[in-house]
């Protein structure tokens, strides 16, 4: 593991009585980035979150945060962390929670948390009590709570729930300005469209193991097929079955079947010789989505051969 890892998991196995929730395990996190933890209901991803907080103790294993261990009090100084289900005292006002968090952890001022506020657009509920909120607004209140001031490590455990899409976009843009501040971001969420818009990387856990790590883009694979923007998608469609291209309408253009990934190039010089106006041309790649389902099939098949 390299030395800019801020978290290291090295062989962390967990078991709650007879389920399995970590086996194994090891992952590393570097500084600055903003990773994703990915899998289904039950792999093992709330667990490690726990770990990483020192809220349940690993059967076996180490696990390190800025190089202490996380039985260390110290390895959570500067760490934030967003729960799936949070849940606040009705009657209490942001600014009030803000007050007792800071009676704790010293880490951030009046200033910047009503920055934050303005930065999720929920300023003007700093005043109001909890219990006359929506969950959209509970869930922007938290989340500046939370990353007030310049934390080193945020931890999101489903942080887009309950958000409109004006609150997702707000959020993805507040972990972007996160991580160019320094911060590093793990997240675990199923809304794989929104971790595919701010995540670097990614690790797939299933039943408690790691199955595929990297970079999003590395782990995604060409489709074999080619999107054209354009405004004229019936002539171009006519246009490209004529030199033998299979087509379908799709958004707002065509989409083409590729012979294989190195044709691209001979396929734009077509769509150029046909003459029709288009704006873009690009082969189209597996969305995280489909990477998903590619890995978690494969780990399925994987387990079932084990099982045979």
């Amino acid at each position: 593991m390299g030395k800019d890892n801020l978290i290291r998991v090295e062989n962390v196995s967990k078991s709650y009585r007879k389920v399995q929730a970590l086996s194994d395990f090891s992952l590393a996190v570097s500084s600055g980035t903003i990773f994703s933890l990915l899998g289904p209901n039950g792999a093992g991803k709330t667990t490690l979150m726990k770990i990483l907080l020192g809220l349940v103790g690993a059967d076996s294993g180490s696990v390190t945060i800025f190089d202490l261990p996380v039985s260390e009090p110290m390895s959570r100084k500067s760490v934030r962390y967003l729960p799936e289900n949070v849940t606040f005292p009705s009657w209490a006002t942001p600014e009030i929670l803000f007050r007792q968090l800071e009676r704790i952890r010293h880490e951030s001022s009046t200033e910047e948390f009503r920055l934050r506020c303005t930065e999720l657009e929920c300023i003007d509920l700093i005043k109001r009590p909890l219990g006359k909120m929506s969950r959209g607004q509970r869930q922007r209140v938290a989340l500046s709570l939370i990353t007030a001031g310049v934390p080193e490590l945020v931890l999101l455990d489903e942080h887009s729930s309950g958000l409109d899409p004006g609150g997702r976009i707000l959020v993805r843009n507040l972990i972007r300005n996160l991580a160019s501040e320094g911060a590093t971001v793990l997240i675990n969420s199923h809304l794989l469209g929104e971790v595919e818009r701010v995540s670097d990387t990614a690790t797939f856990i299933s039943r408690g193991r790691l199955i595929a790590e990297g970079e999003l883009d590395s782990l995604s694979r060409q489709t074999g097929l080619a999107y054209i923007e354009t405004d004229n998608a019936e002539k171009m469609i006519l246009s490209l079955e004529e030199l033998g291209y299979s087509c379908r309408s799709e958004s707002k253009g065509v989409v083409a079947q590729l012979e294989d990934p190195a044709a691209f190039s001979d396929m734009a010089r077509s769509v150029l010789d046909t003459g029709i106006r288009f704006t873009g041309i690009n082969q189209m790649r597996e969305s995280l989505e489909d990477v998903f389902l590619r890995i978690m099939e494969n780990d399925s098949e994987r387990g079932n051969d084990n099982v045979s």
